[in-house]
């Protein structure tokens, strides 16, 4: 479980540091309006549903590892 639980932090990290410099890239290319019909346009807001729910359910998930260390 706790492999599942790296995974999802790894996924979010690096989808939140891919759109922040893919916005910034936009902004500096003066084609924020381009970018952002784009996103709203793409796949993107469902990915961050999955992962929040993935996010969501591990955490009700109890680590194996922690109730075994107390």
């Amino acid at each position: 479980m706790k492999i599942f639980r790296l995974i999802i932090a790894l996924i979010g990290t690096l989808l939140l540091v891919g759109g922040y410099f893919a916005s910034q890239s936009a902004f500096f290319g003066a084609t924020t309006a381009q970018y952002v019909q784009k996103l709203d346009d793409s796949p993107v807001p469902l990915l961050a549903l999955g992962l929040l729910v993935s996010a969501v359910v591990l955490g009700f998930i109890p680590d194996k590892d922690l109730e075994a260390e107390e």
